[in-house]
């Protein structure tokens, strides 16, 4: 169980990278929704680790409130192997409906970040597809613009772990 919460919560992250103009905040909801499910519908939910790394910094700093601090592009990508996609149980990450919040982050006036805040469940999925929720977690994603205009993971707070409801 302990491998479990610390998987789950070392996958609250983050999507891939989708172009954005700096200067142009554009539709941050949409890009910020897109990236979420990147990272979780794809990378998270269906173990597409390939996908999951395109997303997230090689310096990546991720902070669980019950399994630590993880550092590192490569250390996150190893432990959802060991702990998420590792052939044992099916697991799923669901975003709680409604709890997507954005701050956009500017230096004199040119977009370089955005804080992504959201509350998600997960669930185990057994062979018949039945889905048993196991806990509740929130996230804070600090997304960084890239030079080449890519959005990156670059830190990752998973905290107030809990109980289904």
């Amino acid at each position: 169980m302990k491998h479990l919460a610390a998987g789950l919560a070392l996958f609250a992250l983050a999507a891939p990278p989708l172009a954005a103009q700096s200067g142009d905040t554009g539709d941050l909801e949409t890009v910020f929704d897109t990236l979420d499910r990147r990272l979780f519908d794809i990378g998270f939910n269906t173990c597409n680790l390939d996908e999951s790394a395109s997303l997230v910094a090689e310096d990546l700093e991720f902070y669980h409130d019950q399994g630590g601090v993880t550092h590192g592009r490569d250390a996150f990508i190893a432990t959802m192997e060991q702990n998420i996609c590792n052939g044992r149980q099916t697991i799923r990450r669901e975003r709680v409906d409604g709890s997507l919040r954005l701050e956009p982050l500017y230096e004199n006036g040119t977009l370089y970040g955005v804080i992504q805040f959201g509350s998600h469940r997960f669930l185990i999925v057994d062979d018949t597809g039945h889905a048993e929720p196991t806990g509740l977690a929130e996230f804070a994603h600090l997304w960084l613009l890239t030079d080449d205009g890519a959005w990156e993971l670059s830190r990752v707070l998973s905290y107030a772990h809990r109980p289904p409801e």
